[in-house]
C-alpha cells in the first residue's frame, strides 16, 4: 500500500468515545495512506490516548480545553504536511479520499482547498445531503459566492483538504462560537483556488451530541445572515442575486429569533464575539428586525414556519427561492 506525505489527517477529539473509533480506522484505512493525527482536548479520561498508542498513531494532548475551533486550529498548527484534512471524530472518510485528494493535486498544484461531496448518515443510514455547491476547478472562488446566493449557504468545510499556510481560521477572543469555518472560505474566496470533487467521498454524522447542536447553535443560526451581509451581500454585482439575499439576511434572522437561545444570544451581544455584534447593530439599527425580536417567540416560530411551508409548497418559484 502507498503511503504520501502530502497530506496528514488530523483527528479533533474532546471526551465522546462512541464514534472515534470508526474515524480513525477510516482514516487508517485509506487506499493511499498518509500521516494521522489525534488532537485531545483535553479530555477526562485517556481513551483516546490509549487507542493512539495501540495502534501507533501520534497523539497529542491540550493541557486545558481551548475550545472547538482552537483545537481544530491546533490540529494545522501540529500537522506537519503541505495538505491537512481535519477529519471530525464522529464523520467517516470513504477509503480513496486521499487517492481521489493527490490525483486532483497531480493535475492541479495550485489548489489550495480541496473538498468532496458527502452523504449524511443517521440512525437511518446514509443519506444525500440537501445542499447545493460548485465541483471542478476554480481559480477563485466567484462560483462559490454565486451560489452561496443562488442556493443558499452550505459549503462543505467539513470534507475539505486545506494549504496549511493558509488554514488557521481567524476567531474571536474569549467565546470562539459560530460558523467561524465558513467565515473563513467565504471571507477568502477571491483569494483561494478550490476544487470540488462530485464523489461523496465523507460521511458526515447526524446525532444528539454533534456539537453543532449543542448550545452553541443559536450562534450558527446567526452565521447565516452574518456572512450574506457582511460578506456576500458586498460581493455580488446582479441585482436580483442581491434582493434574494436581502429576503435571506431577514428570513434567517427571523429563524435566529424563532429557534435560538434568548441567554445566549443576549451573551453574546455583550461580549467580543463578532456574531453578537452583528445582532446588536441590527437590533439598533433596523425597525423591522427589532420589532420581530420583541415578538413573543411563538409567534416567530408559527411566522417561520408558514413561510417555510409556502416555500417549500412553490419551490420553483424564483420569487420564493
Amino acid at each position: 500500500m502507498s503511503f504520501t506525505n502530502l497530506i496528514t489527517i488530523a483527528i479533533p477529539c474532546y471526551e465522546r468515545k462512541e464514534y472515534f473509533l470508526y474515524a480513525l480506522e477510516s482514516a487508517l484505512n485509506q487506499t493511499v495512506r498518509c500521516e494521522v493525527i489525534v488532537v485531545d482536548n483535553c479530555s477526562s479520561h485517556d481513551y483516546f490516548k490509549n487507542i493512539c498508542k495501540e495502534k501507533g498513531i501520534t497523539y497529542y494532548r491540550n493541557d486545558t480545553n481551548i475550545g472547538l475551533f482552537p483545537n481544530q486550529n491546533r490540529c494545522y498548527e501540529l500537522a506537519e504536511t503541505e495538505y491537512v484534512k481535519v477529519l471530525d471524530d464522529d464523520d467517516i472518510l470513504l477509503p480513496t479520499y486521499v487517492e481521489s485528494f493527490l490525483n486532483v493535486v497531480h493535475k492541479h498544484p495550485d489548489i489550495d482547498v480541496y473538498y468532496t461531496d458527502y452523504y449524511v448518515l443517521s440512525k437511518r443510514g446514509a443519506s444525500n445531503n440537501s445542499y447545493t455547491f460548485p465541483f471542478g476547478y476554480m481559480k477563485n472562488g466567484d462560483e462559490i459566492i454565486e451560489f452561496g446566493a443562488k442556493y443558499n449557504l452550505g459549503f462543505p468545510y467539513m470534507t475539505a483538504a486545506v494549504r496549511k499556510s493558509i488554514a488557521i481560521l481567524d476567531l474571536d477572543k474569549g467565546m470562539c462560537i459560530g460558523g467561524y469555518d465558513w467565515v473563513w472560505v467565504y471571507s477568502n474566496f477571491n483569494k483561494l483556488t478550490f476544487y470540488g470533487n462530485s464523489e461523496k467521498l465523507h460521511h458526515y454524522r447526524m446525532h444528539r451530541t454533534k456539537t453543532s447542536r449543542g448550545k452553541d447553535w443559536s450562534v450558527n443560526l446567526l452565521t447565516y445572515s452574518y456572512i450574506f451581509e457582511i460578506i456576500i451581500l458586498r460581493s455580488l454585482i446582479d441585482s436580483e442575486l442581491k434582493k434574494k439575499v436581502q429576503r435571506n439576511i431577514f428570513w434567517d434572522l427571523v429563524n435566529v429569533k424563532a429557534h435560538g437561545n434568548k441567554k445566549i444570544l443576549k451573551e453574546i451581544m455583550n461580549s467580543d464575539n463578532r456574531f453578537g455584534k452583528y445582532l446588536k447593530t441590527k437590533l439598533e439599527n433596523e425597525k423591522k428586525i427589532r420589532i420581530i425580536f420583541l415578538l413573543p417567540k411563538s409567534i416567530v416560530n408559527l411566522l417561520y414556519f408558514l413561510r417555510s411551508s409556502v416555500k417549500k409548497a412553490f419551490s420553483n418559484s424564483d420569487y420564493i427561492k
